[in-house]
């Protein structure tokens, strides 16, 4: 193995041309590493530029630093110092002058330091930057390098992850519905507070739990199977039961979709549908009950319109029997009776027999719904004319003239439409 003084010897028995030749070749070398480091230097997309103690000004600036900061040419640059392209404070409050030093020193004392900072170009338009500070030592004079990169666009993304972030957030806080985000093997990731309410567990609770532990009709290996369909699927909309902390459950409609994200995450909405499940079987029962007595009044009707049906056919039957033995037992003796001499008592036979042809006609009314447009007195003129009586001899029994008993025929055919018509009134009346 060679030491640094074996090689010193070797050097001091060289001859000076030889020293002069390794000498020329070992400048050549430097001065190529120079021009390569130039290159590169100048060529960096990255904001580059060197800062030297005491006064730690810039030295030399690449074109992108100067772009970045808006200077025109790198005299101008050399002018100013990391604080003179930096508002007066930084975003933390602290001037940006004293931190600068302080972040210049923990370069030197640990070799590099990777930072944000904010700068500011020359027009005052401030930008956030990184920046990395390397410490750089060339015989013996020791410089930093300074690397800036703008990470407006990228602050900009990154706020508005923020903004989306806490937007989500928000929506999910406030919420009415359910909400679980939970991975292929049922897993809560995330829960809102709704569903905390629901369940009566807390976030924590629920972020150490499964479906499993929820769910109250499935069995594991049946919502393992529902998983895998809605990862095929897509997803899926259903009704379900889930089980509260105190043991208690509640009925939840559930909607659900696959997100190919982060190995797969399966996004659920839940909405507690117990009180809507409690009104609808409330209503079920209060529709059987109407049904039923609906069914018991349909029978019931139905047995009253045998029972009035009844009631008129047992009317009709028994106006027609007293119909029948008035003019079969009552009648047949009042004409018996007329042919005997009762002088003035004559009278009163006429009256007994024309009311009870008003009885006859009254009833006749009953029976016949064609009789009905006819008046009192036109009933009792329609029954004697019936009965085979003579206008004579009804205006006798009823002591009108003869042609007032004429006037009530005439509108008797009248009123049963026989005015224009041949038909003999007394053979239309018995057939009614």
């Amino acid at each position: 193995m060679k030491t640094d003084n074996h090689d010193y010897i070797i050097q001091s028995r060289k001859s000076p041309k030889s020293r002069a030749v390794s000498a020329q070749k070992t400048e050549e070398s430097l001065r190529k590493s120079e021009v390569k480091y130039r290159l590169l230097f100048e060529s960096s997309r990255d904001a580059l530029m060197t800062i030297a103690p005491p006064t730690w000004k810039f030295t030399q600036a690449n074109q992108a630093a100067l772009q970045l900061f808006g200077v025109a040419s790198e005299a101008d640059f050399t002018k100013l110092g990391p604080w003179d392209v930096s508002p007066e404070h930084q975003p933390d409050g602290r001037p940006s002058a004293e931190k600068a030093k302080e972040m210049i020193a923990t370069a030197m004392r640990e070799g590099s330091d990777f930072f944000e900072w904010e700068h500011q170009r020359m027009n005052g338009e401030p930008f956030a930057a990184d920046v990395l500070l390397t410490r750089m030592e060339v015989d013996g004079q020791v410089s930093m390098q300074a690397t800036v990169r703008d990470i407006t666009e990228r602050k900009r993304a990154e706020w508005m992850l923020r903004v989306s972030e806490e937007r989500h957030r928000l929506i999910l806080g406030t919420a009415m519905d359910g909400f679980w985000l939970v991975d292929t093997q049922g897993h809560l990731l995330e829960v809102n507070e709704a569903y905390c309410r629901m369940s009566g567990y807390t976030e924590q609770e629920l972020l150490t739990m499964t479906i499993s532990d929820l769910e109250a009709t499935e069995l594991p290996v049946q919502t393992a199977s529902h998983i895998q369909k809605v990862v095929s699927k897509g997803d899926d909309r259903f009704e379900s039961v889930h089980r509260r902390k105190d043991g208690s459950t509640f009925n939840v409609e559930v909607s659900v979709q696959f997100k190919l994200i982060e190995g797969g995450r399966i996004v659920g909405f839940m909405r507690d549908i117990t009180a809507r499940r409690k009104a609808e079987e409330s209503l079920r029962e209060s529709e059987e009950k109407l049904r039923v007595r609906s069914q018991e009044l349909e029978e019931m009707n139905s047995a009253l319109k045998v029972i009035l049906k009844q009631r008129e056919r047992d009317q009709k039957d028994i106006e027609e029997k007293v119909h029948s033995n008035l003019k079969q037992l009552v009648l047949p003796y009042i004409e018996k009776l007329k042919k005997r001499k009762f002088g003035e008592d004559a009278a009163y036979l006429n009256i007994i027999e024309a009311n009870l042809h008003g009885v006859l006609s009254s009833l006749a009314t009953t029976t016949s719904g064609k009789l009905h447009r006819l008046t009192p007195q036109e009933l009792l003129v329609a029954n004697l004319i019936k009965d085979g009586r003579q206008d004579k001899d009804i205006s006798e029994m009823l002591n009108s003239s003869i042609n007032t008993i004429k006037a009530h025929r005439r509108n008797i055919r009248k009123k049963l439409g026989l005015i224009k018509g041949k038909a003999n009134l007394r053979t239309f009346l018995s057939s009614l």
